[in-house]
């Protein structure tokens, strides 16, 4: 029973603060600029942090300049840690923009918006995170493309690194680890999303607390698209070492 109050609490809590987020990140990047539109997002997600019962621990230095982060996805709880005080840009799945207050909070914040399914949507997302980029800002990307649903590390594409080398731009690695076997979630957002994913974050937030280590590297240049993606494999590799549900990497001459 307490469980069960537990997570009705803080889903309706969620709701209200996800709704005045919403609400107030677009008037303030209307009416004060997108500096504090970003601020208001960062201040937001720390309260939600309480909301959730949510314990991150960060290992490392969270980036203070213009970088490309580049984050394992193991669930949708990853987007509240985007807390950096240096703004970061998200990069989320088209069919959340039309979303409402999410599709709003999202357009406020400058999120790049890919269509995963459209080859030639994610040249122009490349060039949007390069652009991004240039004009000061992070940009908090997942290169696994989605959701993995377990702390196993998906392969990964080499487009993002290359643009990364060819524009000297450095990149920070996160490295989530849920402590719960309960957050980590996929679903491959066709029929019944919506009703799977409610029913995943009922049997989550039961949990007296949301723990995660989050790891973060250095910001580093790499010399080509094959190295950088090495260092993603090897950088999550260790950090996952001991996480319950990892049992090999996609390839498994990926680490020789």
């Amino acid at each position: 029973m307490i469980c069960k109050s537990r997570a009705l609490i803080r889903l309706i809590s969620f709701a209200i603060l996800m709704t005045l987020l919403s609400l107030s990140v677009p008037l303030f990047r209307i009416f004060t600029g997108s500096k504090m539109a970003f601020s208001v997002h960062r201040q937001g997600m720390l309260i939600m942090h309480q909301i959730l019962g949510i314990r991150l621990n960060i290992i490392g230095n969270l980036p203070d300049k213009p970088a490309m982060i580049m984050c394992n996805h193991p669930s949708y709880f990853d987007i509240f840690y985007n807390i950096g005080k240096h703004p970061a840009v998200m990069v989320v799945g088209h069919q959340f923009k039309k979303w409402p207050f999410i599709g709003w909070l999202g357009m406020a914040l400058n999120t790049i918006w890919v269509n995963r399914t459209n080859p030639n949507a994610r040249k122009k997302v490349r060039s949007d995170i390069i652009q991004t980029i240039n004009n000061g800002l992070c940009v908090y990307v997942c290169p696994e493309g989605r959701t993995s649903g377990s702390h196993c590390i998906h392969e990964v594409k080499p487009g993002l690194f290359h643009d990364a080398k060819e524009n000297k731009i450095p990149i920070v690695f996160y490295s989530f680890w849920y402590h719960s076997k309960d957050f980590p979630y996929f679903h491959d957002l066709k029929s019944g999303f919506l009703s799977h994913l409610f029913s995943h974050l009922w049997r989550a937030l039961k949990n007296k607390n949301v723990t995660v280590d989050m790891r973060i590297s250095s910001p580093r240049k790499i010399h080509s698209a094959e190295s950088g993606m090495l260092d993603f494999y090897r950088f999550n590799a260790w950090h996952l070492r001991r996480a319950a549900d990892v049992q090999n990497i996609v390839n498994p001459n990926i680490l020789t």
